[in-house]
């Protein structure tokens, strides 16, 4: 009777290496969420689909820009449609849009596909991750809020007769330029991100974000028609009008159709009213995030 061989094999070590390169630490993973949050916001290297949206609303932004500064060049200073106080209200409609369709982009798929435990394992914490997020939307607001008043102000200086006196009338503009787009991007983003982070799908954050600003439109025109009492209330309940109420406290001149020209309030509640906003945005924020197991 044959007796079956004698059973062989070989052991082979798989196990694997241990990482000896450069450990590029917590600042370097902070600016790697940034790059990636801001390129998921324009859709770059993704598909044409979601490329639409975003830089859409940014050609949109521009266009208004464009038409004044065509317009200074042919008929000079007689016809001004825009100014640097009045240009991000009347765009005003555009950022709400903006921010609904992209804001979900930057958080509600990581909590839904439960990655979050992946990001908070190291280096990074909750508040660096919360950080990265505004960061990034933030960037991507001022491609809105700034890009398209900056361009204005370019298009003022070059199209003038004199170039360098144009510049010298127009330079003090700039602090109040870049202080005002600052100032939307980030209360923006961060109420887009506070009422992300408590929606469990990217629709119920994009119809919330919306809704928060198409109800306080209505709301504060139907104050200021009743008048009195209410219309001194009617920028409050309009997060947009709270942000031009604050421009004009921090930068001066006022908004013919803003709410804030028909209130007669102190505007120095305009700023307590944003610091408000983004406080209370910041805390959900933080308690949401710190909820989360590593």
């Amino acid at each position: 009777m044959r007796t079956s061989p004698e059973p062989t094999g070989t052991i082979y070590d798989i196990g694997y290496r241990r990482y000896e390169g450069e450990r590029l630490g917590r600042r370097t993973a902070i600016g790697a969420i940034v790059g990636a949050s801001v390129r998921a916001v324009f859709g770059l290297g993704r598909s044409v689909r979601s490329k639409w949206l975003p830089w859409g609303a940014v050609i949109l932004a521009i266009i208004p820009a464009g038409v004044a500064v065509a317009i200074k060049v042919l008929a000079g200073d007689i016809v001004e449609l825009y100014s640097y106080e009045n240009y991000l209200w009347e765009i005003g409609g555009l950022l709400p849009i903006f921010v609904a369709a992209q804001a979900p982009e930057l958080v509600v798929g990581d909590m839904r596909h439960r990655v979050l435990p992946l990001y908070f394992s190291r280096p990074i914490s909750r508040l660096d991750y919360v950080a990265a997020k505004l960061t990034a939307l933030t960037l991507s607001l001022l491609v809105l809020t700034l890009l398209p008043v900056l361009l204005l102000f370019l298009g003022r200086v070059l199209a003038a007769d004199d170039v360098v006196a144009a510049l010298g009338d127009e330079i003090g503009a700039l602090p109040g330029i870049i202080g005002n787009g600052l100032l939307h991007a980030i209360v923006l983003a961060s109420i887009g991100l506070a009422i992300c982070a408590v929606a469990g799908r990217r629709a119920y954050a994009a119809g919330a974000i919306l809704a928060v600003f198409l109800i306080g439109s209505v709301a504060s025109g139907a104050f200021q028609e009743l008048g009195g009492a209410l219309a001194n209330l009617a920028p409050f309940v309009y997060p947009l009008a709270i942000l031009d109420g604050a421009r004009e406290w921090l930068f001066g001149t006022s908004v013919a159709g803003s709410p804030v020209a028909g209130a007669d309030v102190p505007l120095a509640l305009y700023g307590l009213a944003t610091a408000a906003i983004v406080a209370v945005c910041w805390l959900v924020l933080f308690l949401r995030y710190r909820s989360i197991p590593t």
